[in-house]
This record gives structure tokens, sequence and C-alpha cells, in this order.
């Protein structure tokens, strides 16, 4: 088996062994070399002389041949992409909100602008959908499903008693806040996700106290006017 040895260990060694031969070597009589007393002096100066050959580059050199231990990468933590539905209203509260809603016996239409800008038509006609609402002092609130054919779109509003300010907010049964606009004096605009973040979770909690009174999702529900 063969021993690895630290570069300095081995210039030590090989000096103090040269040390202990320098001064325990007789002269040499007739072809036969004679071992002597070891003189303690000899042997210190030998291995002083032998260290001090070694200047500032030679020890760095001698330190930096045992290689520094390599740190293990980290471990990557895969990343889930899907998003997932907002823990205050369940998929269930969802589609319970969603099958009363469709149950109702009016239909009525949202404005093409206001489609188009939360990116859900063409701004060309107006999209026909069905609707509940629950009124309360600070104002109105809706739940809005699109009865067209393939659509999964929901959209929840607020509006003022006043009916001169309105939020709007575009979602389906997950829950997931998709796009946000604002309607006011000046007209219909965007607004992002994170500054319709604190007023959507309101609308949210109310929708899913209300939505937990109704049937579970499956059951027949009966529309009203």
């Amino acid at each position: 088996m063969r021993i690895k040895t630290h570069p300095i260990t081995a210039v030590l060694t090989s000096a103090y062994l040269s040390a202990m031969l320098t001064s325990s070597l007789a002269p040499i009589r007739d072809n036969a070399i004679f071992a002597a007393t070891v003189d303690p002096s000899a042997a210190q100066k030998a291995l002083q002389n032998a260290v001090s050959g070694l200047d500032a580059a030679g020890w760095a050199a001698a330190v930096a041949a045992t290689p520094a231990p390599v740190p293990p990468a980290p471990k990557s933590v895969p990343v889930d992409p899907t998003p997932k539905a907002d823990p205050i209203i369940s998929e269930e509260l969802m589609t319970r909100l969603i099958t009363r809603t469709l149950a109702s016996k009016k239909p009525t239409t949202l404005s093409a602008r206001l489609t188009q800008v939360l990116g859900i038509s063409d701004g060309i006609t107006d999209t026909p959908v069905k609707s509940v609402s629950e009124k309360l002092p600070e104002g109105k609130h809706m739940f809005i499903v699109p009865t067209q054919e393939g659509s999964r779109d929901v959209i929840i509003v607020y509006k003022r008693p006043d009916n001169t300010y309105g939020e709007y907010y575009l979602t389906d049964k997950t829950g997931v806040l998709r796009a946000a606009a604002i309607w006011d004096d000046t007209g219909i605009r965007l607004i992002t996700n994170e500054q319709a973040a604190a007023k959507y979770k309101a609308e949210l909690e109310l929708f899913a106290k209300l939505a937990k009174d109704l049937p579970p999702a499956g059951t027949a529900v009966a529309g009203n006017s």
C-alpha cells in the first residue's frame, strides 16, 4: 500500500535524515564507513540549513500542492409551474356558484369594450352572460358567467351604490386572478394583479361564504328571476 505524504512533511523528513547522516558518518577508511556518535548540534544545524533553503515561494508551492476540497454542487429544487387555486375559495365552492349562476332565468350582456380590456373578446360584440348578485350597504357584488359555448371564464364585479365606480376581476373555477380592471369617470382600464389583490381577496371571501349555503356541485339548482 502506498502512503501519501504532505509536501512539507517530505521536505522536513528529508532534511532531518540528511542531518542525521551528516553528523553520524565517520571518515572513510579503507573503503569502509563507520558510524560515529550522533552530534546533536550538527544535526540541528543541518536541519536549519535545509529548511532555510525554502523561500516563501517554496513554502507557498508546497502548501498549494495539496488541492482544496471541492464543495458539492447545490441540489436544484423542482418548480411546479402549475398555478394553484386560491385557498380562500375551493373549486367545489366555485362550481356551486357557477351552477347557481347559469340557472338564473335572466340573461344579460357584458360590454364589448369591457371584455376586450379583460382579454376575452375581440371587442366587436357584447358577450352574453348570466349573473347573480348580492347587495350590501357598501355596494353591489356580482358573480357573472359567460354563456358562450366552451367558455370557462368567470367575472366577479363590485359596483358602488351610486354606480360611479366599478371593479372587474377575471378568473375561472380555480379562483386564480387572471386580469383586473376598474371603471370610473375616465373609462375602463387594466390594473395589475398586485394592485387588485387585496380587494379581489375580499370579493372571494364574500362569495365563498355565499357558496357554502348552496347545494353541492352536481345537484340540480332551481333558478330565480
